[in-house]
């Protein structure tokens, strides 16, 4: 027979194996939800992973048929991963320390924060998701990434206003004098 049939038959071995190991490995995950008592709401990204992680490899296989190397596929692979990781945990972190300081509340806006050691301080005047703005007794304004609060030493001083940190006013569109 022809090369070419070969490639044929391979790759419908490959797709074969693909689809019945993903069914079984999807069974055996409901299976597994069930028996834990898993909710839908964690079962259903693990249901989502499994399938993307068999298609890669079903790609990837297919790909070697064709002559593409494994190892050049799972390096460009990896070195995508990395870099897309890298360039979104800065952000990722950030908002998940906005949502933080929204629910815990280690201080209020008319606050005054200082990091201990540091020489950057003053009242907290504005947060949003990235950034909360500290206002300093010369009238210099800070921008402090969120996630800060929670890598150093915060000393907070008392409450000049009784105005919490809310997320929905900070994402809320800024009102007009029209619609005061």
């Amino acid at each position: 027979m022809p090369e070419a049939v070969w490639i044929i038959i391979r790759i419908a071995v490959i797709l074969l194996v693909g689809y019945l190991l993903t069914i079984l490995a999807l069974k055996a995950l409901a299976s597994g939800g069930k028996k834990s008592k898993m909710p839908v709401l964690v079962l259903q990204p693990l249901r989502n992973m499994v399938k993307l992680v068999a298609v890669a490899i079903v790609i990837t296989l297919v790909a070697g048929q064709f002559g593409i190397e494994l190892m050049t596929i799972l390096t460009a692979t990896v070195a995508m991963v990395a870099i897309g990781f890298i360039a979104v945990w800065s952000m990722v972190s950030n908002v998940t320390a906005t949502l933080l300081l929204v629910t815990v509340r280690p201080f209020n806006i008319g606050d005054t924060v200082k990091f201990a050691g540091e020489e950057v301080g003053g009242k907290v005047i504005d947060v949003n998701l990235f950034y909360t703005t500290v206002q300093a007794v010369d009238g210099d304004c800070y921008q402090i990434p969120n996630n800060m609060f929670f890598q150093k030493v915060l000393k907070r001083c008392k409450t000049v206003s009784n105005q919490s940190v809310s997320i929905g006013e900070h994402l809320a569109e800024p009102e007009t004098d029209e619609q005061k």
